[in-house]
């Protein structure tokens, strides 16, 4: 039986091979057209709205993590 990581992980991939076969030719693609009836910059966003929230469920089932952040002025 798969955990609930393996489980959030699984879903993050299948979002992330849908985005990337995201083309010109199907749903998700295309422009939004009145004529179509489907929302295609709706559905594409929703999948990167989903993206979001799975990354952050993920991130506390993972450990601790430490961010280090150097500029110059």
């Amino acid at each position: 039986m798969a955990t609930d990581l393996e489980n959030i992980q699984s879903r993050r991939s299948a979002i992330l091979t849908e985005l990337a076969a995201l083309s010109s030719s199907v749903a998700g693609g295309k422009p939004n057209s009145q004529a179509g009836g489907i929302d295609h910059v709706g559905y594409k966003d929703s999948l990167y709205r989903e993206l979001d929230r799975l990354n952050e469920l993920i991130s506390p089932l993972t450990g601790p993590m430490e961010i280090i952040t150097e500029g110059r002025t």
